[in-house]
């Protein structure tokens, strides 16, 4: 009886501990994302007043096409080190094994990336006269994909998480904010136009991968030697399960990111650029508004994984539920912040030919909340057996998600399409919140 309450307290303990190591490492992750939220209501304020709706929408339609092309070809190594390589955190002989790991996402980031390339090139073509690009805009328009598709730095992000190094993290994602002000306020008092506009986006993009890789070398410089890149077969072979796990987190990734990069290409193709400008508009502030979201998840992602690899079933679950609690409350919080405070940061960031753009921000953001909401769901089956049943699930929600989507162009215009997202938002957090009571059910 005293060896069981014993285990009990040991449970809560290591449980206690991973809240607060989320809590903790989302409040480093803030710190970076929530410092570059601010910075990114000045700069786009710039960016929207310079440029006009119609101007907007073009520079948010070259950005969420590059964006779009990653999300296809990009494997989500990140995950994948976090995954595989939190048991190999202690002891010389496992830290081999971690650098040879790590050599193997190197070079599938760089596949993935000389792969997006080519795929950015015949996209650009196609697109370019439904957007309305002249050949000197669609010239730019893959220039600037190209940079950012070879800007890497999944795998180090991956390493930095893995490690616990969220307060590096959050340094290198101060980065880019700090950059694209710098840049946006120096063009708008030399020489103000998209294509400079572009040029801070593409610069922020590639000082922020030389960031992340010289922190990932600076937390662990033992695991990061070009001499583990001929190694990645035998890191394959250690690693078992290793393929159907990277494909299942690309694919899954590709389906869940139609939500935000193709719907906005889908608005831009069917309704137009100034449609495209407003939603994107309302996209990003809801983003900035919901940061937490993506923060907490990113930090649940590398804790589940901890506890799952080293304090086992029970721990987990009663991890599970304290998260869940903590994330209901915090998404409604979110929704309530958003709604006060939603439509005076559009007029005053943007002007009044914006405020047509609220009515998506509302919806947008409440789509976002309810993400925030389930934001351990999926975790808690990437890290255990359920890999497959989420990407079976992310594949559903994506092909109601365009079904509805094209429904709500055809019958609202571009408020239809968010409202595609809180639908798609509703049942994901549905599907997603039995699967993963299920498989911790069965431990």
């Amino acid at each position: 009886m005293a060896e069981e309450a014993s285990i009990a307290s040991e449970d809560a303990k290591a449980t206690k501990t991973g809240i607060g190591r989320i809590v903790a490492n989302t409040g480093w992750l803030l710190g970076g994302k929530g410092f570059g939220g601010l910075l990114s209501l000045f700069y786009l304020a710039i960016l929207t007043r310079t440029l006009g709706v119609s101007g907007f929408g073009q520079f948010a339609l070259i950005t969420g096409t590059a964006q779009a092309v990653a999300l296809i070809v990009t494997f989500q190594t990140w995950q994948v080190v976090i995954r595989f390589g939190s048991r190999y955190l202690t002891g010389s002989e496992n830290r081999h094994s971690f650098g040879r790991l790590v050599g193997l996402c190197t070079l599938l980031d760089i596949a993935g990336s000389l792969a997006g390339c080519i795929l950015a090139f015949f996209a650009i073509r196609w697109l370019a006269p439904f957007f309305g690009w002249d050949q000197e805009l669609a010239h730019n328009a893959l220039l600037f994909a190209l940079v950012m598709l070879l800007s890497i730095k999944s795998t180090p992000t991956g390493i930095l998480r893995v490690e616990n190094r969220f307060d590096l993290a959050a340094y290198a994602e101060a980065v880019i904010p700090i950059v694209r002000l710098i840049g946006t306020l120096i063009v708008w008092l030399t020489e103000p136009s998209l294509i400079n506009f572009l040029i801070v986006w593409a610069l922020s993009e590639v000082i922020h991968a030389i960031g992340y890789w010289l922190f990932a070398a600076w937390q662990a410089r033992d695991i990061l030697s070009l001499r583990n890149l001929p190694r990645a077969k035998q890191a394959v072979r250690e690693n078992v399960g290793i393929g159907e796990f990277l494909l299942i987190t690309n694919l899954g990734s590709t389906f869940a990111g139609m939500s935000q990069n193709f719907a906005l290409l889908i608005v831009g193709y069917f309704v137009g650029p100034t449609a495209a400008g407003l939603y994107r508009l309302a996209s990003q502030l809801s983003v900035a508004m919901t940061k937490i979201s993506t923060l907490l998840s990113r930090a649940i992602f590398a804790e589940v994984n901890l506890v799952r690899a080293h304090q086992g079933a029970e721990a987990m679950r009663v991890l599970f539920r304290k998260a869940s609690r903590m994330l209901f409350i915090t998404g409604g919080t979110v929704i309530l912040i958003v709604l006060v405070i939603g439509k005076p940061a559009l007029f005053y960031m943007s002007g009044p030919e914006f405020l047509p753009a609220y009515p998506l921000l509302i919806l947008l953001a409440t789509a976002a909340s309810i993400d925030l909401a389930g934001a351990i769901y999926e975790p808690t089956l990437l890290s255990g057996s359920g890999a497959r049943t989420a990407l079976i699930l992310q594949a559903c929600i994506a092909s109601l998600f365009i079904t509805m989507l094209l429904l709500g162009l055809h019958f609202f215009g571009a408020t239809g399409a968010a409202g595609a997202m809180v639908i798609a938002a509703i049942v994901r957090l549905t599907l997603f919140g039995i699967a993963a009571r299920r498989n911790l059910a069965r431990g």
